[in-house]
This record gives structure tokens, C-alpha cells and sequence, in this order.
């Protein structure tokens, strides 16, 4: 597959994580976002944008693609 998709899946797979871990932190401190607009966007630019660029950086599909195929189940 190409190289673009890759790009996106790895980003996409950052931006999850980290989206998750943000919302877990605002559920914890009580962040209503539907009143607090701030705080969805706080979850939207740190879990989703920071997230993706982390996912593009660190996170290698192709690599754990390569390991499963390895590995005979």
C-alpha cells in the first residue's frame, strides 16, 4: 500500500490515543464540554492534532504489519 495511506492510518491511531487520554483527563477534573466549549476544543486540539502528528512521528503500521505476517497463527 502507499505510502499516503500509511500516513493517515499512523495519524489517525495517534490522534484515537491521545484524544482518548484527554478526554479521560477532563472526565476526571469534571470538564463539561457541553457547557465549557473550551474544553472540547482543548480535547479537539491536543488529543486530535497533537495526537496525529505524535501517530505520524512514532507509530509504525508497517512494521506491525510485517511482524503479524511473521508470525504463523
Amino acid at each position: 500500500m502507499g505510502r499516503k495511506f500509511f500516513f493517515i492510518v499512523n495519524g489517525s491511531i495517534g490522534a484515537l490515543i491521545f484524544y482518548y487520554f484527554v478526554r479521560k483527563i477532563q472526565i476526571y477534573y469534571d470538564v463539561n464540554i457541553s457547557i465549557d466549549g473550551y474544553g472540547l476544543a482543548g480535547a479537539v486540539w491536543y488529543g486530535l492534532g497533537l495526537g496525529f502528528i505524535f501517530g505520524v512521528k512514532f507509530i509504525r503500521v508497517q512494521d506491525i504489519l510485517k511482524l503479524i505476517k511473521k508470525i504463523k497463527f
